[in-house]
């Protein structure tokens, strides 16, 4: 469900952002609000981005909701839309009008803390006249002055707001607390305001040029620390996104940058893979030092130890550790015609790494014939097959239950064996003998790779050092995406997150989604770009 959600937002904004233009780096907001504000999102032309929304191919799926038809249905929107439509009527204006008059510039919104809640204040460009126009429709009155500025309150029903002109901008806020008065003071000088802090301009300063829609937040989920992101639409239906996220560690460890070389042996008919940086010894390294003060640490630690070894017999953790690296892929990969697809993994091999990896499919055959043996003893138990297969210079283990997969996968639980490889360079694993084989020709240059399929679309992968990097192809590959997303959450889930979206149109609309991030002492760099379908 946080998925579909997820996906839904980011094809909002791929689609709703075309309608911006580039930002006036004249009006600088952060410049008017206070320096401990928790949330600032900057947006130019938010008039515009209505008008492309409105008229976007995902507003027509997302019209077709049974969530969208609930809320147009609801009390609340009828109410909101009735005081909407009364100051409509106050001002003079059409919807339109009202929104390319007071949202056509440069807006805002920040949050500020609270006694209780976050307090939300909204800036918008505005002139003299603009500010006059809203005060006499609303029916505000002068309730003072702040900093030499004029402070109005309109009241209507049981609600009041304030607002007031600085610097060009109107700022308005409820009539709880002094959020009005802080921006007021940060606007004069007369406290930090944000753009002055170290801590935004080392986020959201770093951002590139050029954006249409940027944000910040004093604390990200990433370790609780500032970060901002910026959206930069282009011709063509591409969204370009970058984000920030300040890093202060000396020491990257598990998460430092490597060069990825999985896109060119994953297969060309992958639909969504993500390829991440492998470091088993700083991870092992930061287990042993998080485990070391606990009382039993040192216990836990040594069952950790067993289990991890129990899955390489004969080697040390130190083998283990030393051969597996630095980089590990998942994807996801069509099938042949009518048959299943195909859940595909890579582990990269130092060059100590092959004897680690052919103890791991050796241990997991040991395993399997044992659980084979078992299963053929006991009357009505699933079989269990266990094979190996010469592919070209390769040997490949096939471990295979279709009768006990048969409830979950229907007839795909004929396509599914749990298929390991070793070569000098991976360590190769899948949950169907077709895509390891795939996976194996794109190895040997005999079969065409995800990285030569995005080089004929226009796209690449990392050229530089990363930490992590995906790609997904939904309009290429949604009805896998959709099939496998049923089977692993369920039908129920499936249809609770299509109340609302319509998960399949939404994916239909994406030709193709990267993203990269890469690690720095100082900063977390990333970025990512969307393709809309045609």
């Amino acid at each position: 469900m946080r998925r579909a959600k997820w996906l839904a937002m980011v094809v909002v904004t791929a689609l709703a952002a075309q309608a911006l233009g580039a930002a006036d780096e004249s009006l600088d907001m952060a410049a008017l609000v206070p320096a401990d504000a928790k949330v600032l999102v900057e947006t130019v032309d938010a008039a515009g981005l209505r008008t492309m929304l409105l008229d976007s191919a995902f507003w027509a799926a997302l019209e077709k909701t049974e969530a969208f038809r609930k809320y147009e249905a609801s009390e609340r929107h009828r109410e909101m839309e009735a005081r909407l439509e009364a100051l409509l009527a106050d001002l003079q204006m059409t919807r339109e009008e009202a929104l390319r008059t007071y949202l056509g510039g440069r807006s805002a919104v920040v949050l500020l803390p609270g006694d209780e809640k976050p307090r939300g204040v909204l800036l918008t460009e505005a002139t003299n006249a603009m500010a006059q126009r809203l005060v006499d429709a609303t029916g505000a009155v002068e309730v003072g002055r702040h900093n030499g500025v004029a402070v109005w309150e309109a009241r209507r029903e049981n609600r009041a707001d304030r607002m007031a002109l600085v610097s060009g901008v109107l700022v308005i806020s409820g009539a709880e607390g002094d959020a009005l008065e802080r921006v007021l003071d940060a606007a004069a000088g007369a406290t930090a305001s944000l753009g002055n802090e170290g801590h935004f301009a080392k986020a959201a300063g770093d951002l590139p040029p050029g954006w249409r829609v940027r944000a910040y937040a004093a604390e990200t989920k990433e370790r609780g620390l500032p970060g901002a992101a910026a959206l930069y639409p282009r011709d063509g239906g591409h969204l370009h996104a970058e984000w920030r996220i300040v890093n202060n560690s000396s020491d990257l460890g598990p998460n430092t940058p490597v060069l990825l070389e999985s896109p060119s042996v994953l297969p060309a008919a992958t639909v969504a893979a993500v390829a991440t940086a492998l470091h088993p010894k700083a991870i092992w390294q930061e287990v042993q030092a998080r485990a070391a003060p606990d009382s039993d640490g040192e216990q836990r630690l040594r069952r950790a130890e067993m289990g991890i070894r129990g899955w390489f017999p004969g080697q040390t953790m130190d083998s283990i550790t030393a051969g597996l690296g630095p980089e590990a892929a998942v994807a996801l990969v069509k099938g042949p015609p009518h048959g299943a697809p195909g859940l595909l993994a890579l582990v990269r091999l130092t060059e100590s790494g092959r004897p680690v990896a052919q103890a791991f499919k050796d241990g997991l055959a040991a395993k399997a014939m044992v659980l084979a043996a078992f299963a053929e003893q006991r009357e009505g138990a699933p079989k269990i097959e266990v094979r190996e297969e010469t592919y070209g210079p390769t040997a490949i283990l096939a471990v295979r239950a279709p009768v006990l997969l048969e409830k979950w996968l229907g007839e795909a639980a004929q396509d599914v064996a749990l298929t390991v490889a070793v070569t000098d360079r991976w360590l190769v694993a899948g949950t169907t003998t077709a895509c390891v084989k795939e996976a194996l020709d794109a190895m040997a240059g005999s079969g065409a790779n995800l990285a030569t399929v995005m080089r004929e679309a226009g796209d690449a992968a990392p050229q530089t050092p990363v930490t992590r990097w995906g790609v997904a192809r939904p309009a290429e590959g949604s009805d896998i995406l959709l099939d496998w997303a049923e089977r692993l959450a369920g039908r129920a889930r499936l249809d609770q997150a299509e109340k609302t979206v319509d998960l399949a149109e939404v994916l239909r609309l994406v030709d193709r989604l990267t993203w990269e991030r890469a690690d720095e002492p100082a900063l977390i760099r990333g970025r990512a770009d969307l393709e809309a379908a045609e």
